[in-house]
């Protein structure tokens, strides 16, 4: 019985000592570790989302030094800087297709390749309309990251890593208007113009600053060339061998030892490879519908007003703040504003500003971008981007509560933006308006809680286009309805993140955190 037994330990220790043989996926990436090849990645991913981010909000920069030049009314300026939001919404489906069937490192390679074409031949639009075309195209392409940047990163890292480095990731996109500020604060300024005779254009400092802002495209096609296609996708098309070559590959980068080191010698077979050239549609359909059904109707409703709501007003404000910013600091700089709410301020625009003893304002085209301007931008999207990292870390267990905190202070803030005759006093309060797009993180967290498995990839790719196209149509209203009647445009605002609010109010209780 005793040298049975001491067989029998004796074989384990045998087994023990022996390399891992087979195993899932899932199990080779938490084999590879967290090291270099991961943080890599990371970074990349992080910068292809920023670049992606520079061709959607950086925009608005560009229209706003281009007012006079291409001579933009209130509407086509609003029409051109919401343009991009509309190529997400074209490409969203098309580029989850091409990532599902061809590969995630392909995807983003291609369309960021030929985003950048786009965006760097619209710095040399002869007008607004031929722009608005380039911008479309460049969006649509450089749209794939949106989704794909995050799952080539989330594939090709263990689990364990996997929620820290996407959250990251979101971080970047937060602040990527900060980014185009701090390259529109040496370029904007600068005096130069040359005429480009066969365009019959001025290549001004804007053009410039469009083309810098089409580089991190390039550059990011040609840094994702340095790392591999997700393994996930490899074993779901059945190329197990080149799958585990990857996970060779990625281990021997983190740890430092050779390839054949690696524990790993066989890969499990979990290939999804449809068969059924209908199944595709037949399963979107289902998918979508499930959705829509009890017991997930409520759900979805609540959740689908919330990203409305929330995308119209974070999203489509966010692309009007150099516009606003720049009528304020101006008048701030001409010495006026006394006595002026932020909506007064908003009214005119002030390259050259007659001040008469009852404050009357000139209007006059002006496409300066002052200094404050750029500034502001950059201290709001450092300040969003802190505190997005601050509440993912922490509210956790409080994500209703925290909501409805955020959405209130927005909704408050919108009131007292008005009440307030003291222009800087409004633009500060606008920065408290802007932050209820803090709550698009919190929204990402309830699609993963509320939602089986099964469905959170199908809810999750509606709510961009839904949040995209809200937030398209709230950029052209906001720009029609400021004209119009700016006051009664944030009371009116300030109504809908109330009912928000109560929305949110009736969201499923968090649940306590275990002990």
């Amino acid at each position: 019985m005793q040298l049975k037994t001491e067989k029998r330990v004796a074989k384990l220790d045998c087994e023990k000592d022996k390399p891992l043989y087979a195993a899932t996926v899932e199990e080779a990436l938490n084999a590879t570790g967290f090291g270099k090849y991961n943080f890599g990645l990371l970074l990349v991913c992080s910068w292809t989302l920023q670049a992606m981010g520079m061709d959607l909000f950086g925009t608005s920069f560009v229209v706003a030094a281009a007012v006079c030049d291409l001579g933009l009314t209130m509407q086509q300026r609003a029409l051109l800087t919401a343009t991009p939001l509309i190529g997400v919404v074209l490409g969203a489906q098309l580029w989850g297709y091409v990532s599902d069937t061809k590969g995630r490192r392909l995807t983003l390679v291609l369309s960021m390749s030929v985003g950048f074409v786009f965006a760097a031949l619209s710095s040399f639009a002869p007008n607004w309309k031929i722009m608005a075309l380039l911008k479309l195209a460049s969006s649509t392409f450089t749209s794939a990251s949106n989704s794909g940047a995050y799952t080539l990163l989330g594939e090709s890292c263990s689990e364990r890593s996997r929620g820290r480095s996407m959250l990251l990731c979101t971080c970047s996109l937060m602040c990527s208007q900060a980014v185009v500020a701090l390259f529109a604060y040496p370029i904007l300024p600068l005096e130069f113009v040359y005429w480009i005779d066969f365009l019959g254009i001025n290549y001004r400092p804007w053009r410039l600053l469009a083309l810098v802002m089409s580089i991190p495209c390039a550059a990011t096609a040609c840094l994702l060339q340095l790392f591999h296609e997700s393994p996930k996708f490899l074993v779901s098309r059945g190329q197990q061998e080149q799958a585990l070559e990857v996970l060779k590959k990625i281990y021997a980068c983190n740890t430092g030892k050779k390839v054949d080191d690696f524990p790993i010698k066989k890969l499990l077979d979990q290939s999804e490879e449809s068969t059924n050239q209908d199944s595709f549609l037949k399963v979107m359909w289902e998918q979508t519908a499930a959705l829509f059904r009890p017991p997930l109707l409520k759900v979805t409703l609540k959740l689908f007003y919330l990203v409305t709501i929330i995308y119209m007003t974070g999203s489509g404000f966010i692309l009007w703040l150099p516009y606003i910013m720049n009528n304020l600091f101006s008048v701030l700089e001409a010495g006026g504003g006394q006595g002026m709410n932020l909506c007064t301020v908003i009214r005119y625009s002030t390259e050259a500003v007659a001040f008469a003893g009852n404050n009357t304002v000139q209007e006059v085209c002006n496409d300066t971008i002052q200094e404050t301007t750029l500034l502001s931008a950059m201290s709001y999207g450092a300040l969003a981007s802190s505190i997005n990292l601050v509440l993912s870390l922490t509210c956790g267990s409080r994500k209703r509560l925290a909501m409805i905190m955020i959405l209130t202070v927005s909704a408050a803030a919108a009131v007292l933006l008005n009440l307030v005759p003291i222009p800087i006093a409004g633009g500060i309060f606008f920065f408290f308006f802007l932050l209820c797009a803090l709550s698009m993180g919190i929204l990402s967290v309830y699609f993963v809680e509320l939602y089986p498995t099964s469905l959170r990839g199908m809810a999750s790719c509606l709510s961009v286009m839904l949040g995209r196209s809200s937030a398209f149509m709230g950029v052209n209203a906001i720009g029609a309805l400021i004209s119009a009647n700016c006051e009664a445009t944030f009371y009116a605002w300030s109504v809908l993140l109330l009912t928000a609010v109560a929305f949110s109010w009736f969201l499923p209780e968090d649940k306590k955190p275990r002990k």
